[in-house]
Formats: structure tokens, C-alpha cells, sequence
């Protein structure tokens, strides 16, 4: 898992891509659900949350026509929402 300066930097970089770049922004937010922080998927946050997030991006990625993309976050809707949520 990614250390703390680590998890700070991606923030930081994803507030400033979506306010710039936002086609960029949800490739790196894709980058990191799919690496380096997909263990973020498993927090205690809400399920339908986390789904309605993803579901966003599969929306995005589809009118890119980036239908790989779409199929691995299809996975981790299916993974979120069978996976228990420790509270």
C-alpha cells in the first residue's frame, strides 16, 4: 500500500486535474482505483457512494470509447459490492 506523502501528492494532483484537465483527471483517478489505492475501494465510507463514483467514470470512459477501462471497473462495482464493509 502507498505510503501517506504518497496518498497526499495523488490528492493534491487529482483536485488540480479536475479543475484543469478533466479527461486527465479520470485517468489518473482510474490509474489509482486500478493500483497503487484500489485497497481505498474497501473503506468504511458508504457503498452506494463508491458505486455511483465508478459508475461516473464507467459513463466517462464509455463516451471516450475506452471499453477496457469500462470492463475493470465493472469488476470493482461487482467487487464493492459483495465485499464486506468492516465498520
Amino acid at each position: 500500500m502507498a505510503d501517506l506523502n504518497q496518498y497526499s501528492r495523488i490528492l493534491l494532483d487529482l483536485i488540480h486535474l479536475r479543475q484543469t484537465d478533466y479527461d486527465a483527471f479520470m485517468d489518473r483517478l482510474y490509474e489509482a482505483l486500478t493500483g497503487e489505492f484500489k485497497d481505498a475501494l474497501y473503506d468504511t465510507s458508504p457503498i452506494e457512494e463508491k458505486s455511483q463514483a465508478v459508475w461516473s467514470m464507467i459513463k466517462h470512459f464509455e463516451k471516450q470509447e475506452e471499453f477496457e477501462k469500462c470492463a475493470s471497473l465493472k469488476k470493482i462495482i461487482e467487487e464493492i459490492d459483495i465485499k464486506p464493509i468492516n465498520k
